[in-house]
Formats: C-alpha cells, structure tokens, sequence
C-alpha cells in the first residue's frame, strides 16, 4: 500500500479521497497559525484579503463592524466563503495574487485595507506600490514552522503553502517522491530542489489531492 504524506490536517472527506483510493495517508500539520492583536482602527472603505486566516484574524477580533458596507476582494474560494459566511460581499475573487494585481491595476481601483499574514508573499503588494495603488498592509497573524521528522516512507507528498514546504524541508529530506501544489507560489518553494511537481488546476484541498490520485493512476 501506498503512503501519501499531507503536510497538514485533513478533514475526514477529504482523507477519504485518498483511502478509498487505496492510500494509507500520513499527516502532520507543518505550520501553526496565531491571530495578532490589530489596534483599533477606522477601516477603509475597500478590503483585500489573501487568505481565510487574515479572515478569521479580522473577523474574531470584530476590526469590521459593518462588513456590508465595504468592498472587497480576495484571493481563494475559502477565503471567499469564509468572508460570505461572515458578512461580507465579495465583489470579485481570484486563484492567485497576480491575477488580483492585475485586475485592481486595470479597473483602477484604489486606496485599501490589505489584510494579510507576517511572511505574505511580496507579489501583490509590489505590484500596487508599482502601480501607485494606496493600500495600508496590516498584518493580523502569524506563521510559525512546526517542522517534524517523517519516519514513515511515503511515496507522494500534499503541499498547500510556501511556509509548509520551508517547514517540511528544515526536518526532512526529498527522495524521488512526487510533490503536489495548491498553487504555482507553493510549487516556486521547491524550485531547484525536484523536477517531480505538480500544481492543481484550482487552489483547492481537493483539487491537489486529485492531482496526487491522478498521477498514480496513471
């Protein structure tokens, strides 16, 4: 039997795809996430978000409290829903940060709250700086490595961000094993060190594990 590590928890469903598929499924959660304390502030009239942790941060800390009144973008499908979930309308959501980049940049659209984590990537904020776009980053959690050594073989691994392959690699080593992205910013974290990765068509649980089940079926 195969063994697939997933370099964080998995929900029962999503464990599921893989057991029934015949996978024995090794996971450790690679990366702990802790809310920073955001001082009170007036928040502008447009929010961006890059993630569901800069979501729950803001939205259990109460910093918006009339989400219905703002505009806001986002980049994912659970940060989207998790913003829906809490009150908020979303006015357009991408896979990734360059494609928000873009869009804001050619709909001209200026002057946000930009929520994020303490290591976001430099894409998008570059991107508007470069642009002129006005936005105040506000940093509402942090990212901390939770590295632990794999004893077991596994023979494919799950990666869903650029901190949890950093994490995985300061304990453990690659050995030929296939390595499946959420997305091409998580994949650039392996640049150099395997030619063997694959990046889900949506950046989504489901879509990487879907990749990993493909590849071995074939």
């Amino acid at each position: 039997m195969k063994s697939i590590l997933s370099t964080k928890i998995l929900t029962t469903t999503q464990r599921q795809l893989l057991v029934a598929s015949g996978f024995e499924v090794v996971e450790k959660e690679m990366i702990a996430i802790t809310p920073i304390s955001i001082p009170t502030f007036k928040p502008k009239k447009n929010l961006l978000f890059t993630s569901q942790q800069a979501v729950k941060s803001v939205v259990k800390q109460r910093v918006v409290c009339q989400p219905e009144e703002h505009t806001v973008f986002c980049v994912g499908e659970k940060t989207r829903r998790a913003l829906e979930d809490s009150g908020f309308s979303v006015s357009a959501s991408f896979d990734n940060a360059e494609a928000l980049g873009s869009y804001l940049i050619d709909a001209e659209w200026n002057d946000f709250d930009f929520f994020c984590g303490d290591r976001r990537l430099d894409a998008l904020p570059q991107r508007l700086q470069e642009a002129g776009i006005a936005f105040c980053e506000r940093v509402v959690y942090s990212t901390q490595n939770h590295s632990e050594k794999i004893e077991t073989p596994v023979q494919g691994i799950l990666f869903f961000s650029p901190s949890g392959v950093e994490s995985f690699l300061e304990k453990n080593t690659l050995d030929g094993q296939p390595c499946f992205c959420i997305g091409s910013t998580t994949a650039q974290a392996l640049a150099g060190l395997t030619q063997l990765v694959f990046i889900a068509p949506t950046p989504s649980i489901e879509a990487t594990i879907t990749i990993c089940l493909d590849y071995f079926k074939c």
